[in-house]
């Protein structure tokens, strides 16, 4: 199963959109800070207001994001204000991954493979 498009839904959409931008997903769509949406290779990432959210408020999401240097995107998301939610885990054969909360609280997972 792929993520092909996933929702969040932000109190100041352009702020939270200037996070992801500084990240490197660039912007496809904007509507007036009402709606962002961002393109990917594999996945689009949309951020909406309360108002245009399509989202279920009762469900968290922890979006997974692949990269080639943990280290260094993890030090470009707390440049960016993410807050760290543990140490980075080993998990052997399948790479390493770490988690942290974007200025939203919106829970991140960040994943690099292992080298084969």
């Amino acid at each position: 199963m792929k993520l092909k498009q996933a929702y969040l839904t932000a109190a100041k959409p352009e702020a939270l959109a200037g996070f992801y931008e500084a990240l490197g997903l660039p912007i496809r769509f904007a509507d007036g800070g009402k709606w962002i949406q961002f393109a990917g290779e594999k996945a689009a990432l949309c951020i909406a207001s309360p108002a245009e959210s399509v989202s279920v408020p009762s469900r968290n999401a922890v979006l997974v994001f692949e990269v080639d240097d943990l280290e260094g995107a993890l030090k470009r998301a707390q440049a960016q204000g993410a807050q760290a939610l543990g140490e980075v885990r080993d998990m052997g054969a399948h790479g390493r991954v770490a988690d942290f909360r974007d200025p939203e609280n919106n829970t991140i997972q960040l994943f690099q493979a292992a080298l084969v």
